[in-house]
């Protein structure tokens, strides 16, 4: 194995240290609310340009958004998202906090004079109170101005965002974060990394909004060379994963992509599985660790739980003891709940006053349990299974994580951006579309991101050093045997790949092992078993097809259209009806889904007279599956049919 670079420390882990110190003492500095008397920029009270309700007062802490029926949106001045629906003095109160001085001075209530100058001259009168409805009326007729605002399109809250010229920008809580670059000419890659920092506020047609902190960037430039990464995977290696070469990899991939939270396109979904005593605890542990307050951490809770909480954040969630459970709709909604995450999808949901609710999440999520709840081919191919096996009892290094390791992952992130997006992820999707790897568009995507990801954090002599193979024959910077590497990857998800089973083709499996009622030889019969006696020639076509008409099936004789028999599957049946019943495919739905197959299988453009089949002395119109195509296509390369 090479030798690891080292964390960041010395000069550059105290200069990010002096940087921490700075920025707090700013904040503490940037708070100034003059007596509401005294004129500010020279503007006496309530004497501005555009009062009282023209226009906004300057330099006005509050940033009024717009309305949507009876709400006015309103980023208060401690830059919270308020949707002011009643309007009263202590709602201004809230909406100006700390500011109250400044909401005196523009509409101001003044009192009498209270006496003469030394000179005989009357004094000025004080400020004694609020114009209320004079700010209520300025408010309201600015949100008019700015026109109708919906809060699920243009607000953010905390997390990882995209901006409209692809940047990418950090949403703490309390701050935004900003890595401005240069780019290298000769390269197009990104150089000299400078961290910007500004209030949530309006930025490119967005608002962010204000929220309780959770992390902050590391103030110092973070590469893979001097990136706590590595530590990170050499610790996550420590488990015994199924996969030892790649499963450390992909979870260290997932941790990088609920730092970039919404600035992906995908966000894969990561499932670790393992029975007792395989340590999943233990790795939920670390990567709160990782994130700290960041991360949204649960262990029972429901899809409504998931999504209120987050609201409009895109920060990581994790699931724990997310355990398969016998006819349970809650775990499936949150399976639900993450699948639309994975592209950010809208949901849409009942609310109060029969009113409908708008969702939108882009987080990645994790779960770990020991059996996974049953999983749709939609939704394995938006995730990676890990699967965890028992720890050595000689195992027993204590995984620390260090408090500025997340900090520092997410600077790399951010400074990792533009390369990232450009240059690592494109070649990574590249790579997954080799003819030799058994990836379609989606599973590119999951796997494609989670890996250009781990490369980002650690380099290709961090996959080397987990196990994959170096290329010997490039001198230099160490790099990956790419087809070695793709050689790997297939070996290692041959078994994930052959469980996602097509729709199309769980409707045939579904009608292949129907059990008809009938006993032959003390046997009772399926669908396939009953197909398969007539092509070992125990039955002849006769008697087969009398035996498939009890479920409601036909079958069509080889060469007649198809290469092998034809099995024909009604569009509409009761008994199939009984089949599918429970499923995503019951009444007629497995039409549908028979579309789907590729041509060997259904193929189209039949003559009429081919799909019009005699079934229990009715014509039935039929799918027909050619059954040598359906072989062809659902035997592996490789294997032998028994």
């Amino acid at each position: 194995m090479s030798k690891p670079p080292k964390t960041q420390s010395g000069q550059k882990g105290l200069r990010a240290q002096f940087l921490d110190g700075m920025m707090a003492i700013e904040q503490q500095q940037a708070l100034s609310d003059p007596d509401p008397n005294d004129p500010r920029d020279g503007i006496r009270p309530g004497q501005w340009a555009g009062a009282p309700w023209d226009a906004m007062p300057p330099k006005c802490p509050i940033t009024v958004l717009g309305m949507k029926g009876d709400s006015v949106f309103v980023i208060s001045a401690t830059g919270n998202l308020h949707e002011v629906t009643r309007w009263d003095q202590p709602t201004l109160v809230k909406l100006f906090a700390p500011y109250t001085n400044y909401l005196l001075w523009a509409w101001p209530a003044f009192g009498k004079s209270e006496g003469n100058d030394e000179d005989g001259t009357p004094k000025p009168p004080k400020v004694k109170r609020l114009e209320r409805d004079r700010a209520i009326t300025a408010i309201i007729t600015e949100a008019g101005r700015k026109g109708i605002f919906d809060p699920m399109e243009n607000v953010r809250g905390r997390g990882g965002w995209k901006t409209d010229d692809q940047q990418f920008i950090w949403h703490s809580g309390s701050s935004l974060w900003l890595v401005e670059t240069a780019i290298d000419k000769s390269t197009g890659r990104a150089k000299d990394w400078k961290l910007k920092r500004a209030q949530p506020s309006e930025y490119m047609g967005h608002f962010y909004k204000r929220d309780s902190n959770t992390v902050d960037p590391w103030q110092s430039p973070v590469s893979a060379d001097d990136s706590p990464a590595h530590e990170i995977l050499q610790d996550l290696k420590t488990w015994n994963w199924e996969r030892g070469y790649l499963d450390p990899l992909l979870l260290l991939g997932h941790i990088a992509c609920g730092f970039m939270g919404a600035a992906l396109e995908v966000r894969p979904i990561l499932f670790t599985t393992g029975g007792a005593g395989v340590g999943k605890s233990t790795l939920h542990g670390v990567i709160k660790a990782i994130y700290k307050s960041l991360l949204y951490s649960t262990a029972n809770t429901t899809a409504a739980g998931i999504y209120q909480n987050i609201g409009q954040d895109s920060r990581p969630v994790a699931v724990d003891e997310f355990e398969a459970k016998a006819n349970s709709l809650k775990e499936q909604g949150i399976i639900e709940l993450a699948r639309q995450s994975y592209s950010g999808a809208k949901l849409y949901r009942g609310g109060a006053n029969h009113e409908g609710v708008e969702f939108e999440l882009r987080s990645s999520f994790m779960f770990s349990a020991i059996l996974h709840p049953p999983l749709s081919h939609q939704d394995k191919t938006r995730m990676a299974i890990l699967n965890l096996n028992k720890l050595d009892r000689k195992h027993g290094k204590e995984v620390v994580v260090k408090d500025e390791w997340g900090r520092m992952i997410l600077r790399q992130v951010m400074d990792g951006w533009h390369d990232f997006n450009n240059f690592i992820l494109p070649k990574w999707k590249r790579l997954l579309s080799d003819p030799r790897l058994p990836f379609d568009a989606r599973a590119i995507d999951t796997y494609g991101t989670l890996l250009a990801a781990a490369e980002l954090l650690v380099g290709e002599i961090g996959f080397i050093d987990a196990g994959m193979r170096r290329d010997d024959l490039v001198k230099g910077e160490p790099v990956l045997d790419y087809d070695h590497l793709i050689d790997t990857l297939n070996s290692a998800t041959a078994g994930e790949m052959a469980e996602r089973t097509e729709k199309w083709q769980d409707v045939v499996e579904r009608l292949m092992s129907a059990s008809i009622d009938q006993w032959k030889s003390g046997e009772k019969y399926t669908v396939g078993r009953t197909i398969e006696m007539l092509e070992k020639g125990f039955h002849d076509i006769h008697m087969a097809r009398d035996i498939l008409a009890t479920v409601g099936l036909g079958l069509r004789d080889r060469g007649k259209p198809t290469r092998g028999y034809g099995l024909a599957i009604p569009y509409n049946d009761p008994k199939l009806d009984r089949i599918f019943f429970g499923s995503d495919y019951h009444s007629g739905g497995w039409t549908l889904a028979l579309k789907q197959a590729p041509v060997p299988v259904v193929p189209r453009g039949l003559d009429r007279r081919y799909q019009n089949v005699k079934i229990n002395r009715l014509t039935k119109f039929c799918t027909i599956v050619d059954l040598a195509g359906y072989d062809e296509m659902t035997t592996p390369e490789g294997g032998v049919e028994e």
